[in-house]
């Protein structure tokens, strides 16, 4: 890798190209200001042979005091042929050329230097990115040597990374998977690109990079579910950077007949946010066994995630239902009677005898 300044102006001081990479796919490239500054331009040029192949015109509406700013491009080219490459990058300033930059890299079979480690998969979403690495075995059979790579995961809107951030010191020494969620909310149904670099200084220094594009799209799940004869409750939680603003759905049904459908809007949701949403059932259900589905409708009204059950309600235990039991007799009750009834047949027998005497 090469970088050149060539020219400087007044402003020079004020700005910088600070990083650039390219290869055949794309090209990256980061500023540096310590004013706050308008009217930036960026052309990015790839040639081969002399020969310019692809342009890119590219602007910073602003950029305030000591940031970094980064442009992405794809070239775009098809059928590439193999050799040495070399993409020109120059910055200007209201007209004004301050720096124009180089990077220098090679492609295809025989010229490009072979790195210690490769990006095997990306995959990525609403939530984040997620890799596979895996360090380079020379040959068949030969023993894997663990790698030592910084890898920085870029959130990219059109042609400007919105989000950055990096991880150091990944140790890779074998299929290693990594991921990283995305800390920026996003735009329901807005398009938007992943793009993974990876920097290793070992056998030699060399970067990598790869992207993926995804559509940001609202996203919730159904964790838990409670339920009885009187209502039901979801616990729901974000799955997404899109914020989720849809309603939750709650049908019971007995037979194929709706008996309860009740639609409650949730408190607004992102990734790894969770709340709990309660329903009260008309009136008590009858005992019997019920069907319950609840759904989850996204922004747009799209079915996010369901989740179907049953209902066994139960008989209440109102006073109604309850049998009043017989009062017990008293203890002895018996026996106070009986010798009350002696004793009068005592005291009336002793009366008659004193009488006939």
């Amino acid at each position: 890798m090469l970088i050149i300044t060539l020219v400087q102006t007044a402003y020079a001081e004020d700005i910088h190209i600070v990083d650039v990479y390219s290869d055949i796919d794309s090209a990256d490239m980061t500023l540096r200001s310590n004013e706050y500054l308008t009217g930036i331009i960026m052309d990015a040029d790839l040639i081969f042979e002399g020969k310019v192949l692809a342009s890119r015109h590219l602007k910073f509406e602003e950029i305030f005091p000591n940031t970094y700013a980064t442009k992405v491009v794809s070239w775009d080219i098809t059928n590439p042929r193999d050799g040495l490459y070399r993409t020109r990058i120059t910055l200007s300033v209201n007209g004004s050329v301050l720096e124009t930059s180089y990077y220098n890299f090679s492609h295809g079979w025989g010229w490009e230097a072979v790195p210690g480690l490769s990006i095997k998969d990306i995959i990525s979403d609403s939530r984040g990115v997620s890799i596979i690495l895996t360090p380079f075995v020379p040959q068949s059979g030969s023993e894997q040597k663990p790698v030592l790579t910084d890898v920085e995961y870029m959130l990219v809107d059109g042609d400007t990374v919105i989000f950055r951030t990096t991880d150091r010191r990944i140790a890779v020494a074998q299929a290693t998977i990594l991921s990283k969620d995305w800390n920026v909310r996003l735009e329901n149904n807005h398009k938007y690109s992943a793009r993974v670099k990876a920097r290793i200084t070992s056998p030699e220094d060399a970067v990598i990079a790869r992207s993926s594009d995804f559509t940001a799209m609202d996203d919730a799940r159904i964790t838990e579910l409670y339920r009885d004869e009187t209502g039901a409750s979801a616990t729901i939680l974000g799955l997404s950077q899109v914020p989720f603003r849809g309603s939750i759905l709650f049908i019971v049904s007995k037979n194929g007949q709706i008996i309860e459908d009740i639609r409650e809007p949730s408190p607004v949701l992102m990734s790894g946010d969770d709340e709990t949403i309660e329903v009260t059932w008309k009136s008590r259900l009858p005992p019997g066994i019920y069907e319950l589905s609840v759904r989850i409708a996204g922004n747009d009204g799209d079915v996010l995630n369901m989740r179907d059950t049953i209902i066994e309600a139960k008989k209440s235990r109102s006073d109604s239902d309850l049998v009043t039991p017989a009062p017990a007799q008293t203890p002895g009750f018996t026996f106070y009677s009986i010798a009350i009834s002696l004793m009068s047949i005592y005291l009336l027998t002793r009366w008659v005898v004193r009488r006939n005497r």
